[in-house]
């Protein structure tokens, strides 16, 4: 494990004279050597580092040395600290809620130490590390610095910083979600995982580096005629989506893609570094599995493998005659009921689309992706009997479809191509027990709703998909241990609604958001009236105001609530780490 500098400690307690006050010696007690260090500091005259914080960070103000007294030592003196936790009170009651000179300590500290991994406002790297690691033109922010750590070390050594300093901070993966501020800042440090890359294949797994995508995860295994549980669509980043649970192509056979997660490294808030698995930190690895990023910061993630020598049948069908609809219903309540849960090796998303074609206006069209893997005995692959009715359903569909025999990893590759990045984009979901007739009304509801009112604004496009989880993915999951997602108890299909859309235009922000709000209001009404309701959220997909934790049960948020006050005690990830579902009180959800 990486300890901290004294450079890096000698920083912060130098600038810790922004208070007055300076730490001639700290313990500090490190379980890493079973006892204690004792560190001397000198008097740090910080005048020249203060002129580099403001030409570097902004850093502007008035300075005081002027503390109350607090106990420890008349104002305006030099004393002696021997807890941490007493120097951050005094920083937090000099400063208050001005949260900005705290980013700024970390951030100065971070430059010295990583001139290269660091970036501020203003230089080439702060721009393009920033606005280009997320999806959604709604998630730009400015953060008071850019990190772009390279090793665990470096995640370590920056976690001990941002600790000590109190700086407010967030981290981005892939930065596929819609939802400002959950995998940014506008005040602190955003820890940009991009230079955590690397895929190595191991006996029965892969170790996959943080800073991965999933295209290049399953380029890599194709190489080697591995699969292995992962997302669908190859740009979106690798731990976003295993935290969240993770949909996957693999999950009628094999449950969630975090269920399939042999082992975790996990960087905690003081900057430990720690393995969780079925044998080391079990509680931790339970609660990652749909726990989000409210443990620690994830920096490897080993993902259980399964040969595929023969490759996957699957490809794209797109139905563009919206007579087809009512068969193409039928046929996906068939597939949800029945095919899904007779064909495990077969996986179907079923997304009805509006999109606005510049010179042609507005189409509908059903944009299905059929999957299934090849079994060793098979001579002759193709769709299977659980897919059939829908690859039949009109042939002129399926003889321009792109369905063939390829790669396992091509399919997220291919899905993946059409996704577009920096648009304006919201994503949102609910959970239903699989219903035909709700179904139907769920899509007129939403077409009604947005593709009516929304239409024809420049960059318009609106999807409503529905996406089946059957009682053997989630028992395929209990084998390996179990997730935090808390739908054991579940004893048919539910389905899960997503509805994602995006558009060009900031000044249609308001009016789309608020439609959506109807449809999402509207859409959950009619569902519980029909005692069709789930409590469940997908996390990946859910609206900022949908409390997708919440949704797991109170018996699944008492045990992450546990996790998080044993493996962060100070709450840092709850608190000093802006936007993101956090862990809601257990007695606020239901049973």
């Amino acid at each position: 494990m990486a300890r901290l500098s004294i450079i890096a400690l000698g920083l912060l307690y130098g600038l810790s004279n922004i208070l007055g006050v300076v730490a001639d010696t700290t313990t500090l007690t490190d379980p890493a050597i079973d006892g204690t260090i004792d560190l001397g500091f000198p008097s740090v005259n910080i005048t020249a580092i203060l002129a580099e914080a403001e030409n570097e960070l902004g850093v502007n103000g008035t300075i005081t040395d002027n503390l109350p007294d607090d106990g420890y030592g008349a104002p305006g003196t030099t004393i002696t600290a021997r807890d941490i936790e007493k120097l951050q009170e005094l920083r937090k009651r000099t400063f208050g809620n001005s949260k900005g000179i705290f980013g700024a300590i970390a951030c100065l500290s971070l430059k010295i130490i990583f001139p290269t991994k660091t970036a501020t406002p203003g230089s080439s790297n702060y721009n393009s590390w920033n606005n280009p690691s997320f999806w959604s033109a709604t998630t730009y922010m400015t953060p008071t610095c850019v990190f772009r750590p390279t090793s665990v070390d470096d995640v370590s050594l920056a976690m001990q910083l941002i600790f000590i300093s109190q700086s407010d901070f967030n981290v981005v993966g892939g930065g596929h979600s819609a939802i400002k501020g959950w995998a940014n800042t506008e005040d602190g440090v955003l820890i940009i995982l991009s230079g955590l890359t690397g895929v190595k294949v191991k006996s029965g797994y892969a170790e996959v580096s943080a800073g991965e995508r999933w295209g290049n995860v399953f380029t890599v295994l194709d190489q080697h005629k591995l699969m292995a549980l992962g997302g669908r669509m190859s740009p979106v980043g690798v731990p976003g989506l295993v935290l969240g649970g993770g949909i996957s192509y693999l999950t009628n056979q094999h449950g969630f893609v975090a269920d399939q997660v042999k082992n975790f490294q996990v960087v905690l808030a003081n900057g430990w570094v720690v393995n969780a698995n079925a044998v080391a930190n079990a509680d931790l690895f339970r609660a990652l599995k749909g726990g989000s990023s409210n443990f620690g910061i994830v920096t490897r993630i080993d993902l259980h493998t399964w040969p595929c020598p023969k490759g996957v049948y699957s490809g794209q069908l797109y139905f563009s005659d919206t007579r087809d609809y009512p068969k193409m219903f039928d046929a996906v309540y068939k597939y949800h009921t029945v095919g899904a849960l007779t064909d495990v090796q077969s996986h179907l998303i079923s997304a009805f689309v509006y999109v606005q074609i510049p010179g042609l206006g507005g189409m509908h069209m059903g944009a299905f992706t059929a999957f299934r893997t090849i079994s060793d005995s098979e001579t002759n692959p193709g769709p299977g009997p659980a897919l059939q009715e829908i690859v039949d359903l009109n042939p002129t569909v399926k003889s321009s479809s792109t369905l063939k025999v390829r790669p396992y990893g091509s399919q997220a590759i291919e899905l993946g191509s059409g996704d577009v990045r920096g648009l304006r984009q919201d994503m949102r979901d609910f959970s239903v027990y699989a219903d035909k007739q709700l179904y139907i009304d769920l899509f007129q509801i939403w077409n009604s709703t947005m593709t009516v009112k929304h239409g024809a604004k420049t960059g318009f496009m609106g999807t409503i998909a529905f996406q089946p989880i059957t009682t053997k993915a989630i028992a395929a999951g209990g084998l390996r241990g179990g997730n935090s997602l808390g739908l054991e108890g579940n004893t048919k299909t539910m389905a899960i609604i997503n509805l994602t859309h995006q558009w060009l235009d900031p000044t249609h922000d308001k009016e789309i958001l608020a439609s959506l709000d109807e449809v999402m209001t509207k859409s959950i009404a009619l569902a519980k009236a029909r005692g069709l309701h789930h409590r469940y959220y997908y996390l990946n997909y859910a609206h900022k105001d949908s409390n997708p934790i919440c949704g797991y049960g109170r018996a699944s948020v008492d045990r992450l609530k546990k996790v998080s006050r044993f493996y962060d005690p100070c709450g840092v990830f709850q608190s000093r780490v802006p936007g993101g579902f956090k862990i809601p009180e257990p007695s606020s959800c239901p049973i």
